[in-house]
């Protein structure tokens, strides 16, 4: 097997013998050899077989990412697309992929489409009923008789080279990994967009797939997977017709399985043509919040922080300045304490407590637009100091947000921004009020003593 290049970790920052790296972050104390070690990494030269031990620690703690320049043999993949085709231009979107998918073993898995699909270059296996990505998925994962199957949406651009890449990744300790997934290039606003921000892209850096991390899950647009871990995981939950993805990931986890994010490698997936269609996703992505709450209590949370660190924010966005620099002082003496007992260097203090303090404003205005907003604008018609906060909440993170990458007027990205924000949040209330569980509102406050930074 390939020797796989190791990248250090975005978040690497390190001061002599002590290192910070992961997400969430990790402080590791480094001995003389882990520094010459630590030397060669961030270089990008290869480190020396004593090393090994180290590197492996680091790879297991998602300070580092291992990735293997090579192709995986195409005969042991089996490609599983699930399709429910409607449109005729959802017939051409599945045409182009079959063919750029030549030389694998394909698996389309008809989920009762209106019109039987019929294609020359694949195996179709027809349901009798519609019933969902979830069981369309679990009856290819059935049918599939090779060590590995990736699954591919019909909406996806992705070649046969990237699947076999991506299959490249998967070891004795690696189970499932999944690409970067952008938006395509059509012209439409929508499009545009999603070109900045597109939901299903979890950004530019590598990620070992943790709870409660930069990366806490991925979607099946493109997901390759060992075929024993998936079938002994019982595939995807078929009651779920949405966030089944996000499900199985979190219970691999739970069973310590190792999964991994490869943005090296990237594919472009269709934009919901028509902008009810676009706040619909939304909207069922906040309802089945709701669902993966209930089974994985507490991963759904809008806000998880230190409540000093909440508390600053709240009382800057309603403009309590002096009382908010009171909290900031209080948490930042509360982290320096902690860290004043580990002996950290007061730069790499600063840092991570800069990090988790930005962390945190980016989280609390997320949640007081995307999940708290009917009881935040409700409240702005009685109180001008709430009104500026959401108008804050709003603004500032888009323009932040659309300044990373201007693909569209500001104006029309933060309509459309605020429009899917609020979209996501009224599925999540109309959800919750429906079955009586509003968990998926509810915000985790840390102790004081948890000093950890999501990067």
């Amino acid at each position: 097997m390939t020797t796989p290049l190791l990248r250090c970790d975005a978040l690497w920052s390190r001061q002599g013998d002590q290192l910070i790296a992961g997400s969430p972050a990790r402080f590791f104390r480094l001995t003389e050899s882990g520094v010459e070690a630590a030397k060669a990494l961030e270089t990008g030269a290869s480190t020396a077989p004593k090393h090994a031990p180290l590197a492996d620690r680091l790879i297991a703690a998602g300070a580092l990412h291992p990735y293997r320049a090579a192709l995986a043999d195409p005969s042991q993949i089996t490609v599983v697309i699930p399709a429910y085709l409607a449109e005729a231009h959802q017939r051409k979107q599945l045409r182009e992929l079959i063919s750029g998918l030549e030389g694998l073993s394909v698996i389309i898995i008809d989920d009762a489409s209106p019109s039987a699909i019929e294609l020359m270059d694949a195996k179709v296996v027809r349901l009798d009923t519609n019933s969902g990505p979830a069981a369309a998925r679990n009856r290819g994962l059935e049918l599939a008789s090779t060590p590995l199957v990736a699954f591919v949406d019909c909406d996806v651009h992705i070649t046969r080279d990237d699947i076999c890449k991506l299959a490249a990744q998967i070891d004795d300790q690696t189970k499932i990994v999944a690409p970067r997934i952008v938006a395509s290039k059509r012209r439409s606003l929508l499009a545009q967009y999603e070109r900045n921000s597109a939901p299903l892209d979890m950004g530019q850096q590598p990620a070992k797939v943790t709870h409660d991390s930069r990366v806490s899950y991925l979607a099946s647009a493109v997901l390759v997977c060992d075929t024993a871990t998936l079938r002994d995981a019982g595939g995807f939950d078929v009651t779920l017709r949405c966030g089944e993805d996000v499900d199985l990931v979190w219970r691999l986890l739970n069973n310590e399985i190792t999964v991994r994010y490869e943005p090296s490698i990237n594919c472009q997936h269709d934009t919901r043509r028509g902008l009810v269609p676009f706040l619909r996703q939304r909207f069922n992505y906040g309802s089945s919040s709701v669902d993966l709450e209930s089974r994985h209590p507490g991963r759904l949370s809008p806000l998880r922080s230190r409540p000093t660190s909440v508390a600053t924010w709240l009382l800057l966005g309603i403009g309590l300045h002096v009382i908010a620099l009171a909290f900031l002082l209080l948490d930042f003496a509360f982290m320096s304490l902690q860290f004043r007992e580990r002996n950290i260097s007061t730069r790499l203090m600063l840092k991570m407590f800069g990090k988790n303090f930005l962390n945190t404003g980016q989280h609390f205005a997320d949640a007081i637009v995307k999940v708290w907003w009917p009881v935040i604008v409700v409240t702005a018609t009685l109180s001008d100091a709430v009104s500026s906060l959401l108008a804050l909440c709003i603004v500032i993170p888009g323009l932040i947000a659309y300044a990373r990458r201007p693909t569209l007027d500001p104006f029309s990205f933060l309509f459309l921004r605020t429009l899917e924000k609020f979209a996501y949040g009224a599925g999540v209330w109309v959800k919750g009020f429906s079955v009586h569980n509003l968990n998926a509102l509810r915000p985790r406050f840390l102790s004081m003593s948890n000093s950890s930074v999501s990067g």
